[in-house]
């Protein structure tokens, strides 16, 4: 796992870094409606099965990560105006929607309705994130 990823990965499950790359966990209420953070936490499997839940939260970081990447794209594509810029931003979109997809996919496999919920926190994370972003 890239080092950024690895931040990202524990920006999303409530924990911070220091400069050793030491975590350090963080209280995180996931019942506050207000907190900005996505709810990724394991939608299934008990504590015995730590590589069902392991694949459940590389699947919800990868559909937070494509999600946000997509938003970010399509704002970038929004403001630029040189035609090969743009042709690469529509190719990445894509790459985005297609991973954002293949992971709902398998997630929604072992329970739709905590996708649901998941998917809920992440329209409420981009919504918060990008109105602050273009708000800037």
């Amino acid at each position: 796992m890239s080092t950024w990823l690895g931040i990202l990965y524990a920006f999303l499950l409530g924990r911070s870094t220091d400069r050793e790359g030491a975590m350090e966990t963080r209280e995180a209420d996931f019942t506050n409606t207000d907190d900005p953070m996505i709810n990724i936490r394991p939608i299934a499997g008990g504590a015995a099965d730590s590589d069902a839940q392991k694949q459940l939260l590389e699947l919800q970081l990868k559909m937070a990560t494509s999600s946000i990447n997509h938003e970010y794209a399509r704002i970038e594509f929004e403001d630029v105006w040189d035609r090969e810029r743009r042709d690469d931003l529509i190719e990445y979109m894509h790459e985005c929607r297609t991973a954002y997809f293949e992971a709902r996919r398998a997630l929604s496999a072992y329970d739709p309705y905590a996708l649901e919920d998941f998917e809920a926190d992440l329209m409420r994370q981009k919504q918060m994130t990008l109105s602050g972003a273009q708000a800037s």
